[in-house]
């Protein structure tokens, strides 16, 4: 794996400008694995990822487990997997289908996915709470 790129950041929004900065650089077919204990910021992350493609008011999938939003040539699919028991991941998500679409996907709480087989480019982004708004948010591409 390659050195991650490391930011620092010291308040909500400053987490924002990071998924923002990020989603620039993304194409289809690739999924990104977002980690990070409860509240560290990965929905804010997400949310700075999703307003580059212009999307203002997004929110936590948690109690639906998937979002969906429509961009030019594709779609992309905000999971959070912190509230579904792994063996009703691929059951109640269809993981495996809705992972062959032309899309960008946005996976929290990834570590739930075990002995998933991904064909497709990835991203882990770790998020780490060092102070009350400070973190360090590690991007590791493929």
């Amino acid at each position: 794996m390659k050195k991650p790129e490391i930011y620092i950041t010291k308040s909500p929004e400053e987490t924002k400008k990071i998924g923002y900065k990020l989603a620039k650089r993304i194409g289809f077919n690739t999924v990104l694995f977002i980690k990070g204990e409860l509240g560290a910021g990965k929905t804010t992350f997400i949310k700075g990822f999703l307003e580059f493609f212009g999307f203002k008011d997004t929110r936590s999938p948690s109690f639906l487990y998937v979002y969906e939003y429509p961009i030019p040539g594709g779609k992309i699919y905000h999971i959070d997997l912190f509230r579904i028991e792994e063996q009703d991941i691929n059951e109640k998500l269809n993981l495996k289908e809705i992972m062959e679409e032309k899309a960008i996907f946005l996976i929290e709480w990834p570590e739930k996915i075990k002995d998933f087989k991904i064909n497709l480019k990835y991203v882990n982004v770790h998020i780490k709470i060092t102070k009350k708004d400070n973190r360090i948010i590690e991007i590791y591409l493929s």
